[in-house]
């Protein structure tokens, strides 16, 4: 049987919480500025009613998207995150904690 130990978390670090929701958003930020580039390009290759210039001018507004647009979804998670983290550390430490049952593993 397996050992079963609780532990008490009073505080996290914020620049973790920070990084792991600007993480989150910016995988999100991703597909959304994928999703963007598909759009455009059908749009274009549409208006002009030529695939390869949908291609091209679909595809150059697209890829700049692919990199901007995760980076500021990045931004934006990590600035929510240290704010989650802020509030959590300070809610943790005026409640007492989280009480966590750790159970060691064979």
């Amino acid at each position: 049987m397996a050992k079963k130990n609780n532990t008490r978390v009073v505080g996290i670090k914020t620049s973790t919480l920070a990084t792991f929701e600007g993480t989150f958003l910016g995988i999100i930020g991703l597909g959304v500025a994928i999703m963007h580039s598909l759009r455009t390009t059908v749009d274009i290759a549409d208006s002009t009613q030529s695939v390869l210039a949908g291609l091209a001018f679909g595809l150059a507004t697209g890829i700049v998207s692919i990199i901007v647009l995760p980076l500021i979804y990045f931004g934006i998670g990590w600035i929510f995150g240290a704010l989650h983290g802020f509030v959590f550390n300070v809610v943790a430490e005026s409640s007492g904690g989280l009480v966590l049952r750790i159970e060691d593993e064979k």
